[in-house]
């Protein structure tokens, strides 16, 4: 059986000779690049360095011809030191592929993809195949994951450690594989109690049979015992996202009242918040309860569960599993004659850190970049799209960093933009349009969490007016979609010069809740080259201090629905080129204080459906070529002396006198056929002659009343008073009889027919002279119509 003095040490690059191992010293833990230092010798004087360095290389630790553990990976560091008498020093650094990661980094983006799907992306990229994952648990995709600056290995381990991700090696002689997996218990085991077992054996000495642990140390810490994370989105913006995780299962030694409050904690939903918190706690607490060890049983790698048997401590005779460890092995053996020791032989020892086999385990949180200032970028979207936005009008935007960047809308997630002011339905709105410069800032600092808070112009995008030749300006002016109109809203503040200037590439519409006030302290046009509609529900008051013009092109129409009232203070006049139709359907009344005159170029017609009448306070006088009068079935010509009537019997002239005035002649050819006269004599003016004057209680006259004297049935005289109140004269042989009635209202002003008895007659007189005597000559020839 080999003893512990059979151990030996081996390098061997992947081309040339193999070195002889003075010393190494390996540090290894779960979610760490390993790093073994190595203390070469080598017959070689001149080793080329292009046979070593950045290439595979095996380091192996045997136990006689038995391999006990591969080291597999990269050389890293290469220098060559001292040459003493057979051989030359050298010393070099082997890490896994995955450390030069650490040598690159990167600004870059990540859409819709899980933690997991975005470090095998990175891993790919640097051509890193040998990779395996073991994932338990879901991973739900992330919006939006940016590399800001980060090595790759760092950006890996962060997204790793928020992710509860945790990684390690698994070495070959041919090659090492990186596991990557959420469940720390399924790295897999070192033996059991019964096979295989780790022994401890603190008072091991010589030269050891088997190797085992003289030291193992159980220590626990106090730990944050609750760990509480708020976050915010702005799609639930009044939820706050809580999670809260204990430490249940491991706080039987300590108090339960150590919270941990964070914010933000980095989540958008429920689905990652709740992990994402019981992964920070685990993180808190994964040294609480730590085993550490000392011993030479090489077989312990990290992440490997192994059992201990023999401690004295019957607890601690359990399964363990290794989180990290430090090996440290001398061969001086490789050494002969060139230095003192050469003969101590060879030596291993390793210091490790374990937990127990069924806690969990996270690895520390990585700090997160900040971006503490803002940074630009270019509105992107579709192509030929001009606007791009989501309903809550975040866009799409392209940074100069991004070297996979297409200018597309794939480009970044949507991105919230900042405005004005932003309301429940209400406040500003302006969504940047593709090819605008934003100003991006973010939320706490994280790059996962940009905002647009600012736009620039630049050279490709310059203001709307050339500047400074018009620094006076202020504006707000946009453009038609997909078009080159636009609508703007200016202000130009040069003394002097101040103006409001407002454009509407096609509509404007304004839309005022009560009151609308405009004051213009000179003068206002306004102009409007097709139609104008103006509605108001109520009243409408419009006042012009001087002249008011109106031009209508071709037809007016004005309808009013109840009454029209219109004043003018002086003359009206109305020039019509054409013709002019009015139409009333009820009445109509025209008052005018003085004169009235009617010129009429062509013919005058007149149609009354009912009764027309003609009332002239003192004379009527018609001039025309000719006369005619026509009627259906009467004529009536009547005053105070007779009257003329003519209807179907004929013509009657009745008359106190008639007088004829040249040849009286008869023709029997007419449609009456026959003539007859009786020679003529004066008619019977009665035994009673008078008239009356009629006045006010205050004996003002009742000037242009309406009246009628009238004796029973019998109208005695009809007409208007005159301007003292007087009557006409008239006769009657009934003086008791006669009765005097006026109209209520004056004739110009009377808008009823009812009528007022006035007074009955008296104080007549007998008609003893004859009507020479009583009646002027014009007024008999008025009355009598002829001449004696």
């Amino acid at each position: 059986m080999p003893r512990q003095s059979d151990l030996r040490f081996t390098f061997e690059p992947l081309q040339g000779d193999a070195f002889e191992v003075v010393e190494f010293h390996l540090e290894e833990g779960l979610s760490q690049p390993f790093r073994l230092s190595l203390e070469l010798a080598s017959h070689d004087p001149a080793v080329d360095f292009n046979r070593v360095l950045d290439l595979a290389a095996l380091f192996t630790l045997w136990r006689g011809d038995t391999p006990v553990r591969y080291v597999h990976g990269l050389v890293s560091l290469f220098s060559q030191g001292d040459t003493g008498f057979r051989r030359t020093r050298y010393r070099a650094v082997l890490e896994p592929s995955l450390a030069r990661a650490g040598l690159r980094s990167n600004w870059r983006m990540f859409q819709g993809q899980s933690v997991p799907e975005i470090i095998l992306a990175v891993l790919e990229a640097q051509r890193l195949s040998e990779v395996k994952t073991y994932l338990c648990f879901d991973h739900p995709p992330r919006e939006y994951c940016v590399q800001a600056g980060e090595s790759d290995l760092d950006f890996i381990a962060r997204l790793a450690a928020e992710e509860g991700l945790l990684y390690s090696f698994e070495h070959r002689a041919d090659g090492h594989t990186l596991w990557l997996t959420d469940r720390v218990g399924g790295l897999g085991t070192i033996g059991t109690h019964e096979h295989c077992p780790v022994l401890y054996q603190p008072l091991a000495g010589g030269d050891s049979a088997e190797p085992a642990l003289q030291r193992f140390h159980y220590t626990e810490q106090v730990r944050s015992a609750r760990q509480v994370q708020r976050d915010y989105t702005f799609t639930h913006p009044y939820y706050n996202l809580q999670h809260n995780a204990v430490g249940a299962s491991d706080l039987d030694h300590q108090h339960s009242d150590y919270e941990r409050y964070d914010y933000p904690g980095r989540y958008k939903r429920d689905a990652s918040g709740k992990p994402f918190t019981k992964t920070r706690l685990t993180a808190l607490r994964s040294d609480a309860r730590l085993a550490h060890m000392e011993g030479d049983d090489a077989r312990l790698q990290p992440g490997l569960a192994f059992d201990l048997n023999d401690h004295p401590r019957e607890d601690f005779n359990d399964r363990w599993r290794t989180i990290a460890i430090e090996h440290h092995g001398t061969q001086h053996s490789s050494l002969l004659e060139e230095a003192f020791g050469s003969d101590s032989g060879t030596a291993y020892r390793l210091s490790a850190s374990a937990i127990r086999w069924d806690a969990d385990w996270k690895a520390p949180l990585r700090p997160k970049p900040r971006i503490d200032g803002p940074q630009i970028a270019s509105v992107v979207g579709p192509p030929g799209e001009e606007i791009y936005c989501d309903e809550w009008g975040r866009v799409k935007v392209s940074f100069p960093w991004d070297r996979d960047s297409h200018q597309d809308d794939h480009s970044s997630c949507w991105i919230r933009v900042a405005q004005g002011w932003a309301g429940a339905t209400w406040g500003a709105m302006a969504i940047p349009r593709v090819g605008q410069e934003l100003i991006i800032s973010y939320l706490d600092g994280d790059p996962d969490q940009p905002i647009a808070t600012g736009r620039a112009y630049r050279e490709t995008n310059l203001p709307p007016y050339q500047l400074p030749k018009h620094k006076t300006r202020m504006t707000i002016k946009s453009r038609s979609h997909k078009g080159q109109g636009f609508n703007e809203l200016r202000f130009e503040d040069e003394l002097g010069q101040e103006e409001v200037f407002i454009h509407a590439q096609k509509d404007k519409n304004v839309h005022i809740k009560h009151n609308n006030g405009v004051f213009v302290g000179n003068d206002r046009s306004e102009k409007v080259e097709r139609d104008e509609q103006i509605e108001i529900g109520h009243d409408r008051s419009e006042r012009v201090g001087n002249d008011e013009r109106v031009e209508v092109g071709q037809d007016q129409y004005l309808q009013v629905g109840r009454d029209r009232f219109q004043t003018i203070g002086r003359n009206h006049s109305l020039n019509i080129g054409g013709d002019r139709i009015e139409e009333i359907a009820n009445n109509r009344l025209e008052k005018i204080a003085a004169d009235y005159h009617s010129e009429v170029g062509g013919n005058a017609q007149h149609s009354v459906r009912n009764a027309y009448q003609l009332s002239a306070r003192h004379s009527i006088e018609q001039k025309t070529t000719r006369f005619e009068v026509a009627a259906g079935e009467r004529i009536e010509l009547k005053a105070a002396g007779g009257s003329i009537t003519i209807d179907s019997r004929g013509i009657t002239l009745d008359g106190l006198t008639i007088h004829f005035k040249g040849t009286v002649t008869s023709d029997a050819n007419g449609s009456g056929n026959s003539f007859t006269h009786a020679p003529p004599s004066p008619a019977p003016l009665g035994n009673f002659l008078g008239r009356y004057t009629l006045v006010k209680n205050d004996q003002r006259a009742f000037s242009g009343y309406r009246y009628r004297i009238s004796t029973g049935a019998s109208v005695l005289a009809e007409g208007l008073t005159r301007t003292s109140g007087e009557t006409d004269w008239v006769t009657t042989e009934n003086v008791q009889a006669v009765q005097v009635h006026k109209a209520v209202m004056r004739e110009d002003q009377r808008i009823t027919e009812d009528w007022q008895s006035k007074v009955a007659a008296i104080d007549w007189q007998a008609a003893e002279y004859s009507a020479d005597e009583l009646f002027p000559d014009a007024l008999i020839d008025y009355y009598m119509g002829v001449d004696d």
